[in-house]
This record gives structure tokens, sequence and C-alpha cells, in this order.
């Protein structure tokens, strides 16, 4: 049985399993809900009311990092490493990517610039780390892809349509590598062909709605009056 996607259009953790089905070449179904109105059936199988879930067999499995292993086991090629303590290392950079998540999400809702450049240097210390961790290219464990990459494709992807209003945000004189690695995620088909078309007119939209210090370089034209209630 085909399994199902349940999706947000503009979900970073959703398009992690979008990658990593699409780099498989696996055959899945997607459906799309609004997480500001779920419809009751999401509401009643997702513990957490997040996306992403995959339904297999009428069975739920949630989480990306865990619905990501499941893929990788079921479907062939492998993606994570054999080798046991290079995939306990994969592993631990796929939780650090949550925590470099969370912050290209408080860049979109910090109101003051300070606060906006705060955060901004607190994701480029994190980076930091990740750069000095990376040695080869195009991928983070050299030659093959794995789903390390599956996990950041989609904060490079965010960052660039950040980069697009503001400017760059990752740059090769403090991150080389980084910048390399970027590159060649982004251009990945796989990763291009892992949302919806209008992904960057969406995440757009977003911002928009949330009213942070970088909605400022949107056009009001575009977007319309600035909303009186923010949205997260």
């Amino acid at each position: 049985m085909t399994p199902k996607l349940v999706s947000f259009k503009v979900c970073p953790f959703v398009q992690r399993v979008a990658i990593t089905l699409q780099y498989k070449g696996i055959d899945y179904d997607i459906e799309y809900i609004d997480l500001g109105s779920p419809p009751e059936w999401f509401l009643a199988i997702s513990p957490l009311k997040k996306v992403p879930l995959l339904i297999v067999d009428s069975t739920v499995i949630f989480e990306s990092a865990v619905i990501n292993e499941y893929i990788d086991e079921a479907y062939q090629p492998m993606l994570h490493p054999e080798d046991l303590l290079l995939k306990a290392i994969n592993r631990s950079w796929i939780e650090f990517s949550n925590n470099i998540s969370l912050y290209t999400f408080k860049l979109t809702i910090k109101e003051r610039k300070n606060d906006f450049e705060n955060i901004l240097e607190e994701l480029l210390k994190g980076f930091d780390l990740v750069e000095d961790y990376l040695s080869a290219k195009p991928f983070f464990n050299g030659e093959q892809f794995s789903l390390v990459d599956s996990s950041y494709a989609p904060i490079f992807q965010r960052l660039e349509f950040l980069a697009q209003i503001y400017k760059p945000i990752i740059s090769s004189k403090r991150h080389p590598k980084l910048v390399k690695w970027k590159d060649s995620l982004l251009s990945l088909n796989a990763v291009k062909c892992s949302t919806v078309e209008e992904i960057q007119n969406l995440y757009y939209q977003l911002l928009w709605t949330r009213q942070g210090y970088i909605s400022q370089f949107l056009s009001e034209r575009e977007y319309g009056k600035r909303p009186t209630k923010r949205v997260y």
C-alpha cells in the first residue's frame, strides 16, 4: 500500500520526510491540512497535533526523525551509514538541526532589530559548530546522501528565502564548507520536488502574518495591510 504523508505546506519538518521519499524514489500520497484549523480526523490520529504524519497500512507514525528512520529501514538504498559510530554521529547532528531550525524560526518572529540580530548571531554560532565538523563534500558524509542532508536542506532553503529579501545569512567568508554543502543540497531534484511549487511565496506570506522585524523587507503592496493578529 502506498504510504501517505500528512503535511502543512510550509512545514520544514514535513519537508525533511518528503526529501527522503523523493531521494529514494518512493511513490507516496500527500494530503495537506491547515494547522490553523486542523480537521477532526487529523486531531484524532496525531498525538502531538503536529505534522508530519506518515500513514502506512492504517498505522500512524509521527515525528520527522522517526519517520525518516522508518523509511530508511523499509526502503533501499540505506541512507544511514552502516558503521554504528558514524550512524550515531549522524543522529546527533540530526538532533542538532532541531536547534538550528528553532533559531531559523525565531528569526521570523523577533520584532526588534536588536533581538533579530542577536538570534542571527546565535544561529551563526550554531553553524560554526557544523562548519568545524564538515570535512567532505558534496554531502554531510561525503559522496553519500544521508538523513542528515534531509534534515538540513529545509533550513538552507528558508535561509535562502530570507537572504533574497534581507541579505546573505550564510557567507563563504565565515562558513565556506557550509555554503558548498548548502548549494549541493539545494541543487538536488529531491529537494526541489519536496515542496509545493509556490513554497517561496507561501513562506513570505507566513513571514508577513508573523510580523517580525524581517517582515519589513516585504512589500505591503504585495501582501496587504499589516495584520492586527500575529500568526506563529
